[in-house]
Parts: structure tokens; C-alpha cells; sequence
């Protein structure tokens, strides 16, 4: 029997071979270069939500401190009454505060924060429901603490909700979040856990005017949604003045298995930009009301 050695036979086979080989590869890169895609675009997303959980639970955190520093309630009458004109304006002008009990002396004493069945402030946010507060003393003395519960609580339509635990420390505060959790309209849901200092950076001076205050905010938090959990450290400490609706400076890095983005706040202006940072994909983003 002969063998034939067909030289043409070999070079097609093998430029088959590679022509497969070669488009097998080019797939695993493509795969490779749209899971890195799919992955980019999740990390974004998750940092976009961080803005803007940080938004709503830094606003509980500064109404408490506005409700619990009113006094016009505690009348012994046991109803709720208007907060003043100033925390109207700026957070709602159909806002009512209760307290129980209702005297000046007996600690601890629940607050209840009362939006009603919706009011919008002047910056465009939208609260309705209640926010209750337990205090073990005035929230303005050192070691007082507040823990903060919702109660059918929205803004802007995402349901709040938690235990959110503040306590003073003299130059400052603190806040932890535990089971946190905002369900938006659709039904996402966004799991959120953390740490938050909060300290004065300026107003010390007129302690019973919220306004010219400047804070220095710093720490970390755990962020998930049912796709990924990410984590999210302070690079550089936030600044927030109270007589702006957002934060103004400061700088948080948002980190999903080992790829971190960047949310940049800004050099200390009053908007509502930021600027967000992966790899080579930058996004500015619009902070929420």
C-alpha cells in the first residue's frame, strides 16, 4: 500500500486549525473585553446609588438634629406642633414634631417627626411619613445619643429604611447605620450598612444656629444590590455646610471585587456635580435632591 503526502491537503487543514484557533481567541477576548464592560458599567451604577444613599440618610441625620433641638413641643399638651419658621423653609412648612413625654425633665424622651402624606422643601426633595427618634438626653449635651426609625418613611418616592443610632461627641458626631435599606420605585432594592463621623470643622461658636455650620465627614459603609456588594472607604473627608443641599468637597473611593471607581465631590462648591472615576471611564453625575 502507498502513502501519498499531500502537501495541499496539510496546508488547508492547518490553515483551518488556525483560522480556529484564531477565532476561538478573538471570542475569549471579546467575552473578556464585554464582561469588563459589564462589570464597568455595574460598579458605576453601585457608586451612583453610594451618592445617593448618602443623601438620604445624611438628611435624616440633619433633620433629627433640627427636630431634637426645637423646643416648641414640649407645652405638656402631648400634641405636635410646628417646628420654627426656619426649619419650614427648610425642610417642609407643614412639618410637625411630637414629643413623649412632653415635659423638660423626664429622659428618655421619644420624638416623632411628622411629614404627613407628602411636602416638598425648597430644594425639590419630597418626604413623607415619619421619622421617630428616641434620646437618652438633650442633643446638644455630650454622650447624648438618638436612635433614628422609619416609619412608612420616603423621599423622593425611595422607601427608607433602618436604625440609625447618632451620638454627640462634643465636636462632633457620629452615626451608625444598621439594616439600612431604600426600595426604589420598580422595586430595586439597595442594602446599606456604615460608620459616619461627622465632626465641626466651623460654627462652634453659635451653637443653636444649624446654618453656619461647615462639617468634615469621614468613614466606611457597605453597599449591595441582589447583583454585587461593594465597598466604600473616604480618601479624602467630605465637606458639607449646612446652607448647601449637597456636598461640596471631599473625595470617596467605591471598591467591587478588587476594582475600585472614584467619586470625586468637588473643591468645595455648592452644586449638586460630582465626578466619577473608572479606569478610563469618567462620569460626571448629578447628586439627588
Amino acid at each position: 500500500m502507498k502513502h501519498y503526502f499531500n502537501a495541499n491537503k496539510v496546508l488547508t487543514l492547518t490553515a483551518v486549525a488556525i483560522g480556529t484557533i484564531t477565532v476561538f481567541f478573538a471570542c475569549k477576548k471579546d467575552d473578556k473585553e464585554g464582561g469588563d464592560e459589564q462589570r464597568d458599567l455595574q460598579v458605576m451604577s453601585i457608586a451612583q446609588k453610594e451618592a445617593e444613599v448618602n443623601v438620604i440618610y445624611e438628611d435624616a441625620f440633619e433633620v433629627t438634629l433640627e427636630a431634637s433641638s426645637q423646643d416648641n413641643g414640649l407645652s405638656g399638651t402631648g400634641r405636635k406642633a410646628p417646628v420654627s419658621e426656619g426649619a419650614q423653609a427648610r425642610y417642609c412648612e407643614t412639618m410637625l414634631i411630637g414629643y413623649d413625654p412632653t415635659d423638660l425633665v423626664t429622659w428618655p424622651k421619644t420624638v416623632t417627626i411628622d411629614f404627613g402624606e407628602g411636602c416638598t422643601d425648597a430644594a425639590g426633595r419630597t418626604r413623607k411619613g415619619l421619622i421617630q427618634v428616641v434620646l437618652n438626653k438633650p442633643v446638644f449635651q455630650q454622650g447624648a445619643k438618638a436612635t433614628i426609625t422609619f416609619v412608612d418613611y420616603y423621599v423622593n418616592d425611595i422607601k427608607v429604611e433602618g436604625t440609625q443610632v447618632l451620638e454627640n461627641l462634643s465636636t462632633g458626631y457620629s452615626y451608625m447605620v444598621s439594616g439600612g435599606k431604600l426600595t426604589y420605585p420598580g422595586n430595586y432594592v439597595v442594602e446599606y450598612s456604615g460608620t459616619r463621623t461627622v465632626m465641626l470643622k466651623e460654627g462652634a461658636e453659635t451653637p443653636f444656629v444649624l446654618m453656619d455650620d461647615v462639617y468634615e465627614l469621614s468613614g466606611n459603609a457597605t453597599l449591595k444590590d441582589s447583583a454585587i456588594t461593594a465597598q466604600v472607604a473616604t480618601t479624602e473627608k467630605l465637606q458639607r455646610r449646612l446652607d448647601c443641599a449637597h456636598i461640596g468637597k471631599g473625595v470617596l473611593t467605591i471598591t467591587v471585587n478588587g476594582h475600585t471607581a472614584k467619586l470625586d465631590y468637588g473643591n468645595g462648591d455648592c452644586d449638586n456635580k460630582a465626578m466619577l472615576t473608572l479606569n478610563d471611564k469618567t462620569k460626571k453625575i448629578t447628586l439627588p435632591r
